[in-house]
């Protein structure tokens, strides 16, 4: 009989390193981009694939305020996120459709 083992997980071997705020830019940007393309199934190189739900949650979330949202990222490239937000949904239902 086998039993199923959590796995072990050790703590950082160096010291926890903050993010500088300068990077913050980058990572909304590619994580903005990214979560879209994963939203409509659409691979890192180009691929297809069944598109994540969870991307498309975190697009439609209410939470509008925190670093990492999808209305930050879009604020941070001069994007308004409602006018992003209904493309999305236009192009989702067109290709679901």
């Amino acid at each position: 009989m086998e039993t199923s083992r959590k796995p072990d997980f050790c703590e950082p071997s160096g010291p926890q390193q903050e993010i500088p705020e300068s990077a913050f830019a980058d990572i909304r940007e590619r994580l903005l981009i990214e979560s879209v393309k994963s939203a409509f199934g659409i691979r890192h190189h180009g691929g297809v694939r069944k598109p994540c739900d969870e991307a498309w949650e975190w697009i439609l979330s209410e939470n509008r305020e925190m670093p990492f949202s999808f209305a930050t990222c879009c604020r941070e490239w001069g994007v308004d996120p409602e006018t992003m937000g209904e493309w999305l949904r236009y192009y989702r239902k067109k290709m679901l459709g």
